[in-house]
């Protein structure tokens, strides 16, 4: 169902409920991926967790570019992070083999082995349902079931036109009111941990026809909740092109505004996967709206993409400044060519039921 729209931007963009379905494609190398994050109300807790109908970290799914072949096989995949002030408390990334997922072409609702989400709607609103079971090491399992309650979405409703020459990201509900639990039990079954979790969050959809890695030269994006408004940018640049493109999204009084907008990247450093990635990013609109990011933690990181708890600055055209801290990404999927960081990425991911070897 990729429809009505035309559009020859190499970046598609849209807000839609309706979109927000799985999108069947014959290409191996295509990929699609539900996300889903929040941040505590306090700030201090956050959670991470993505559905992937083609793992594109993977080293199988990558294989099949780098060697040639033209294998069909999908490798769906489940990631779930929950960190506090900083650090990562559970990291679980497992793999799945192509008969564990299903999901529908009519409506929101997706399931990976004993994972899952699905839009539902109740007398008090409508939103996601999300469930994790995922394993852990020594043989401890993880569950979480979680609501991601809409406050903010489905501002643009009418599906993308989708060709499958174009990245597509579905910003379905950019703010939701986000609350549940974690129950982690250990080899014998026992719980040996369980975690209260309230908070605000953010839901989006990405899919594409084309291998991560010959796609995409640098994407930094990210999303901050402020008390009267939400703001989420993206910066994309394909392999080719010589400027990215940068657009700000602001959510105020229930309308989404989108501004084109200039961005510029300072004072760069290397992780310790040694992705380059800027301290300092600055974007700039015509209409004078101005937001700057700086990465205060590094929650999440591998050779392909860093996650940052981020303080996040919001300049309004009047002179009123917010500030807040929000989730921000930086990928860069270049190393995504290198089988032998394939190898050491592998480690990371649990495979056959099992946990990962490393968190």
């Amino acid at each position: 169902m990729f429809l009505t729209k035309p559009s020859t931007d190499r970046f598609v963009f849209s807000s839609s409920i309706a979109a927000d379905t799985w999108h069947p494609q014959k290409d191996a190398k295509a990929y699609e991926w539900w996300y889903f994050d929040a941040l505590s109300d306090d700030g201090n807790e956050a959670i991470i967790i993505v559905f992937l109908d083609n793992f594109i970290y993977s080293p199988r799914y990558n294989a099949k570019e780098t060697n040639g072949s033209g294998d069909a096989q999908r490798f769906p995949a489940v990631s779930f992070t929950y960190f506090v002030n900083g650090k990562v408390v559970y990291r679980a990334e497992s793999e799945f083999s192509a008969d564990d997922f299903s999901a529908s072409e009519n409506e929101p609702k997706c399931s990976v082995g004993n994972s899952g989400f699905r839009f539902d709607s109740a007398s008090y609103g409508s939103g996601y349902l999300v469930s994790v079971e995922l394993p852990l090491s020594r043989g401890r399992l993880l569950r979480a079931n979680l609501e991601w309650l809409s406050i903010e979405s489905d501002f643009d409703p009418e599906p993308p036109c989708y060709d499958g020459t174009a990245h597509c990201w579905n910003m379905v509900a950019p703010r939701s009111d986000v609350s549940g639990k974690i129950t982690v039990t250990d080899a014998r079954g026992r719980v040996s941990d369980t975690r209260s979790f309230r908070g605000t969050g953010y839901h989006d959809h990405n899919m594409d026809n084309r291998w991560l890695a010959k796609t995409v030269k640098e994407w930094h994006w990210g999303r901050a909740h402020f008390a009267d408004a939400t703001a989420v940018f993206c910066r994309y640049a394909e392999i080719g092109q010589d400027e990215p493109k940068t657009q700000l999204m602001l959510v105020r009084e229930g309308k989404l505004e989108t501004f084109e907008a200039v961005s510029d990247e300072q004072d760069y450093v290397r992780d310790k996967y040694g992705i380059r990635y800027p301290t300092q990013l600055s974007i700039a609109s015509k209409e004078g709206l101005r937001l700057e990011t700086r990465p205060v933690k590094v929650i999440d990181s591998s050779f392909y993409h860093l996650r940052f708890l981020s303080s996040v600055q919001l300049s309004m055209p009047d002179g009123r400044e917010h500030s807040t801290s929000g989730i921000t990404e930086f990928i860069a999927p270049r190393a995504l060519k290198y089988r032998w960081l394939n190898w050491l990425s592998d480690l990371r991911t649990g495979r056959n039921g099992k946990g990962s070897f490393l968190r």
